[in-house]
């Protein structure tokens, strides 16, 4: 009795280790199935990347000339703008030039007519006579005449002496201002403050409505 019951449990641990045994090796191969699969799968996957990127070069080049592109336009723009900048700054030269050119054609057509004699009469180095001239202005309906130091038109008449010498009344010496034949007409004698050797003569001209103006200035020796 006892060696059957033994016998059939040994028959039974048999049958279940060969039911685990089957089950381990069914594990094992699935395992090993799934792996490969996962390997096989991965690589083909990383071959038809590579696949792409080799039958589709143009894609990385076509990236690079976008790239290169874009650079180049804006190196084009920033050029662009340098040129205008320069365009724009050699317009500003040209202009001031062409406006200092016009105001040197001015001076000139003012210089030019003038007329200035050398050594007229003794003790004149040079006597000038310009057409520009104008009247200074008045407040006066005709001149006083009585060269009265400090009148309105003592000063007007300084102011006229100035205009034809070139120096400002405010540094102006004067050594005479009076009549020289006539109501209208009068001539002084000034030099600038500090230079007492450097000495002007000049006529001046009433004009009616406008006041004193230069005629004639010379330059004393």
């Amino acid at each position: 009795m006892n060696n059957n019951r033994s016998s059939r449990h040994e028959n039974k641990e048999k049958k279940v280790n060969r039911l685990y045994n089957l089950l381990i090796a069914v594990v094992a191969v699935l395992i090993v199935f799934v792996g490969g699969t996962m390997i096989l799968g991965n690589k083909d996957k990383s071959d038809n990347q590579a696949e792409t990127t080799q039958n589709n070069p143009q894609t990385n080049d076509q990236k690079t000339d976008k790239a290169a592109k874009k650079d180049d336009d804006s190196s084009k723009e920033d050029q662009a703008t340098d040129d205008q900048a320069t365009d724009d700054q050699s317009s500003e030269d040209d202009q001031s030039s062409e406006d200092d050119q016009a105001t040197d054609e001015e001076s000139n057509d003012s210089d030019s007519q003038a007329e200035v004699e050398k050594n007229p009469e003794p003790g004149v180095a040079e006597r000038k006579v310009d057409p520009s001239w104008d009247s200074v202005g008045t407040s006066q309906d005709a001149p006083a005449a009585t060269y009265k130091k400090g009148s309105t038109d003592w000063n007007e008449m300084l102011k006229a002496v100035g205009e034809g010498s070139g120096i400002s009344p405010s540094n102006m010496t004067v050594w005479r201002l009076g009549n020289n034949g006539g109501v209208g007409k009068a001539v002084a004698t000034v030099s600038p403050k500090g230079n007492s050797s450097t000495k002007y003569r000049v006529q001046i001209e009433w004009v009616d409505g406008e006041g004193w103006k230069p005629a004639v200035v010379d330059k004393l020796q």
